[in-house]
């Protein structure tokens, strides 16, 4: 590598580890989940007259689906008509059936935080005096279980996969060009992109049960699968996908062609590959961001 080649490629390095740094830094002040900071009727009242709506206010904006917010009178059955909607700010409302008798019911949430996190919940309100409910209270177990510590497991080895795939890249461009030709490193960087891109393919068909049911069997299920692609997690993941083919070509050059040419040849090959991998590494991080 000639010394004026030299300094740009580790300028783009120092560039590819800053903005990585800086994009997956972006979900930092996401970090605390959505809680549910009040609620219309509130936990417990007993109210003289059946209300028109139930509305929920989090602290922070949430994500919401057809069945997010289910309101269930004292047997069980839903009461709840149409779809939840945002009234203001991080408050949300679903109209209920007109008529209602007096009794308990439950008010039963599942939403997704800012930070792509499942949170769930349940509280009851009465109508006219309190009575004898079927339904069951409390914390829904959302976000956990098998699929949850797959989940998990899948973040970690894409976080892991990442690193190694474009941190082993920019060595053999910065630091040991000649390590294009150790099978070692080839297997190394290599095996970073098999696990972030099996990661990501796991995470794109776990999202679903793991932001609904959380049941293994739901996993494969193409109707949450269809809703996942529709959500800024799903895209993400999608364009994480699309990205890993590009690096796929980009290792395939790093250790195909570029390993076979001359030092001369070499220079002119070095820029380009630093250039081309720091957009794709860019990217990869950037979909992080993104979800």
């Amino acid at each position: 590598m000639t010394q004026t080649t030299a300094p740009r490629v580790r300028t783009l390095v120092l560039l590819l580890i800053a903005v990585t740094g800086m994009l997956l830094a972006g979900a930092g002040p996401a970090s605390a989940h959505a809680a549910l900071t009040g609620s219309d009727p509130q936990q417990g009242v007993v109210v003289d007259k059946a209300p028109t709506q139930v509305s929920l206010t989090f602290s922070e904006k949430v994500a919401m689906n057809d069945d997010s917010v289910r309101v269930l009178d004292p047997k069980g059955t839903r009461v709840d008509a149409g779809k939840p909607s945002n009234v203001s700010g991080t408050t949300y409302a679903v109209r209920l059936h007109g008529g209602l008798p007096d009794g308990t019911y439950t008010v039963s949430y599942q939403v997704i935080s800012d930070d792509s996190h499942p949170v769930g919940g349940a509280y009851t309100f009465s109508v006219g005096a309190p009575s004898k409910t079927s339904v069951a209270v409390g914390g829904q177990d959302v976000g956990g279980g098998v699929v949850g510590w797959l989940y998990g497991l899948g973040r970690y080895v894409s976080y892991a996969g990442f690193t190694v795939l474009a941190g082993g890249a920019a060595f053999v461009l910065a630091c040991w060009q000649r390590g294009a030709g150790v099978r070692a490193l080839q297997r190394l960087v290599v095996s970073g992109w098999v696990a972030l891109t099996a990661a990501t393919l796991a995470l794109l068909l776990l999202r679903g049960s793991y932001t609904t049911s959380g049941k293994v069997g739901a996993i494969f299920d193409l109707d949450l699968l269809g809703q996942v692609l529709q959500t800024k997690t799903g895209a993400a993941l999608v364009s994480r996908l699309l990205l890993l083919a590009a690096a796929a070509l980009f290792v395939a050059v790093l250790f195909g062609a570029y390993e076979k040419r001359d030092e001369e040849e070499k220079r002119d090959l070095t820029f380009g590959l630093a250039i081309g991998g720091t957009v794709v590494a860019a990217g990869l991080a950037a979909t992080w961001a993104m979800a």
